[in-house]
C-alpha cells in the first residue's frame, strides 16, 4: 500500500512495498525510454523539448541514488511526475510490468489526490520552521549529488551515497545536532575531491562554523602529517562537529557490507587503519560530554 506524507512545503515521503517501488521504478523507467508511447507529452509542464529530460532524470535519481523505501523528501513536481507515469500508462502493457498491480497502483496514486496534499491551510509556524531547516538540507543534498555525479567509491558504487549514508549515520548518532553540522556531513568531502574551494562554499551561503567543519575535516595536502597524526590532531584541536562528522565518516567506510566489496587485503588493511581512528575520536567525544 502507497502512503504519502507531506514532510515540507514541497517535500513528501513516500513509502510503499519493495514490490510496488521496483515496478513504479519500471514504470518510470519506461517512460523514460518510451515518452512519445505514452501520454505524457500533454501533461508534462515546460517547454516540450525537456519534457524527456526530465524523466529521464527522475528515472536516474530513482534507479542510482533514492534506496529503498520510505524515500524521504521527494520534491512535488518529483511526486507528480510519478504520479503521471503510473496513470498515463495504465493498461498499456509494459515489460516487466503486473498489468493487475498497474492498475492498482494507479488506482491508488487517484484515491490519494496527490495534488491536493500541499495544501497549506492548516500549517502551523513550527511546521514552517521545520521545513525550511529541511529545504536547506535538500538543497544542499540535491547539489552534492551533481558535484560528486561522475565519481565512485573504492567499491564501484556512485560516491553520492556515501556523504548521503554519512549525513544519515549522524542524523541516528547525534539528534542534537546544528544544521551547520548537517551541511558540513554532506559537504564533507567536496573540498577534497571536487574542485570546490571554501569561498565556493562561502558564496553559496554556507555559514562560517559549517566551512570550519569541512576545512577540518579536509586532508590538506603535503601536511607533512601520518594519518594517525591527522586523526590525533582533529580529536585534540577540531571543532566538536568536526569530530562528530569524520566518526560518521569512518562508520560508513567500515560498514561490513562496504568492505565485502573490496580485495580481502584492501579491507582488512583499511579496516584495521579506520577502527584506530574511530577508537581515537570516540574517546575525544566521551570526554567532551
Amino acid at each position: 500500500m502507497i502512503s504519502i506524507t507531506r514532510t515540507d512545503y514541497a517535500f513528501v515521503t513516500l513509502d510503499a512495498s519493495i514490490h510496488e517501488w521496483d515496478t513504479i521504478k519500471a514504470i518510470v523507467r519506461y517512460c523514460a525510454n518510451n515518452y512519445r508511447d505514452t501520454e505524457l507529452l500533454y501533461c508534462i509542464p515546460g517547454p516540450e523539448e525537456h519534457r524527456q529530460d526530465k524523466i529521464t532524470s527522475l528515472s536516474e535519481i530513482m534507479e542510482e541514488v533514492w534506496g529503498l523505501p520510505p524515500i524521504k523528501l521527494v520534491y512535488k513536481n518529483d511526486l507528480f511526475l510519478i504520479a503521471n507515469c503510473i496513470t498515463s500508462t495504465e493498461g498499456k502493457p509494459l515489460s516487466y510490468v503486473n498489468n493487475e498491480l498497474h492498475e492498482n497502483l494507479a488506482k491508488q496514486i487517484t484515491d490519494l489526490s496527490v495534488y491536493d496534499i500541499f495544501d497549506d491551510s492548516n500549517v502551523r509556524d513550527e511546521q514552517w520552521m521545520l521545513w525550511e531547516f529541511e529545504r536547506s538540507i535538500h538543497n544542499t543534498k540535491a547539489w552534492i549529488i551533481k558535484l560528486h555525479a561522475k565519481q565512485i567509491d573504492k567499491a564501484g558504487q556512485p560516491y553520492a551515497q556515501h556523504p548521503l549514508r554519512v549525513h544519515t549515520q549522524l542524523q541516528k548518532m547525534f539528534p542534537e545536532a546544528s544544521e551547520d553540522i548537517h551541511h558540513a556531513a554532506l559537504l564533507h568531502d567536496v573540498l577534497e575531491d571536487c574542485d570546490i574551494t571554501a569561498q565556493d562554499l562561502r558564496e553559496r551561503g554556507y555559514s562560517e562554523h559549517t566551512i570550519q567543519i569541512v576545512e577540518a575535516v579536509t586532508k590538506r595536502p603535503n601536511d607533512g602529517l601520518t594519518y594517525k597524526q591527522r586523526i590525533k590532531q582533529l580529536a585534540t584541536t577540531g571543532p566538536i562537529g568536526a569530530i562528530q562528522v569524520k566518526l560518521c565518516d569512518l562508520l560508513d567506510n567500515t560498514d561490513p557490507k562496504r568492505l565485502r566489496a573490496l580485495p580481502p587485503e584492501k579491507a582488512a588493511s583499511l579496516s584495521k587503519r579506520y577502527s584506530s581512528a574511530i577508537e581515537i575520536l570516540q574517546s575525544r567525544l566521551t570526554h567532551l560530554d
